[in-house]
């Protein structure tokens, strides 16, 4: 586990209870000089990025009362408000899967429309899709999974090329990066990308994890479309094809890993949202 002591005292900080002590950044509940709470996030050296864009994330909507606000930064570490309440992920895993995605797609859709037109250190969207649109196949997967993977690569090609408009987006909006409760949410843990809005939900299709039923029914893919649409004057046809290329992402960001093992639930999800779509190649497998 890292230590925060260094930040503990830099920030005048006590109390820390640990909520999250593995992979690329751990975080602690703390308490401030004034017993307020907060949450204190520190990276593994080298990791987190795109989520140490915070402060540029907290300039462009800290305005919109929908995010945990960025208290401090420094090195390694970031410090934020304390977000009060449950992950909306909750409701998913607890048979309200329907109401969540309507609780989402409302607040994706205040997210977008409280977005200044312009961004500085926000990660262009072309950029932060390199691992796909690099990708050249894998030795850990299966024949037709290679072939889903290179049709997800030749869609991203097209969705780029076809992108009207870019807006600063959250990058990673899915239902645990949602604190709260129903109608008073706050999103959380930012990636800061620019880019075609139609990507901001697409996290979302594969989400929330401890959901597997709901998040492998194509039926729920296209009820999902709906409703975002529905929220945010989306184009329904393009948050799917843009759900089917983050799944594709994600999947290259695992494999990226040279011991890890392929993740079998994205590779089943994969080609159920490549058949929902109008636009990806069906001959791309080279």
């Amino acid at each position: 586990m890292l230590d925060p002591s260094p930040y503990l005292t830099l920030w005048s900080l006590h109390a820390p209870r640990p909520l999250k002590t593995e992979g690329h950044a751990h975080v602690w509940r703390v308490m401030d000089a004034k017993g307020q709470a907060a949450a204190l996030k520190l990276f593994q050296p080298g990791k987190g990025d795109s989520e140490r864009a915070a402060e540029q994330w907290d300039r462009a909507f800290g305005a919109s009362g929908l995010i945990a606000r960025l208290r401090n930064a420094q090195g390694d570490a970031l410090l934020f408000d304390w977000a009060e309440g449950a992950p909306l992920g909750d409701l998913s895993r607890s048979g309200q899967d329907d109401r969540a995605t309507s609780e989402l797609a409302r607040l994706t859709a205040a997210l977008l429309r409280a977005a200044p037109k312009q961004a500085q250190g926000f990660a262009a969207l072309p950029d932060y899709t390199r691992a796909l649109r690099r990708f050249a196949g894998d030795s850990r997967l299966r024949a037709l999974e290679h072939v889903a993977m290179m049709r997800a690569k030749a869609l991203i090609e097209v969705l780029l090329s076809s992108t009207e408009r870019v807006q600063p987006m959250h990058g990673d909006l899915h239902h645990d990066n949602v604190i709260g409760t129903p109608g008073h949410w706050t999103v959380i843990d930012p990636k800061a990308v620019c880019g075609d809005p139609h990507y901001e939900p697409a996290n979302a299709f594969r989400n929330p994890k401890g959901a597997k039923d709901e998040t492998l029914s194509v039926a729920r893919f296209a009820r999902m479309a709906e409703a975002y649409a529905h929220e945010t004057g989306l184009d329904r046809q393009r948050l799917l094809d843009w759900a089917a290329v983050k799944c594709a992402l994600s999947i290259c960001w695992t494999l990226a890993a040279p011991t890890a093992q392929p993740p079998r639930l994205d590779l089943i999800r994969l080609p159920r949202l490549l058949g929902l779509s109008q636009s990806a190649p069906l001959s791309s497998a080279r």
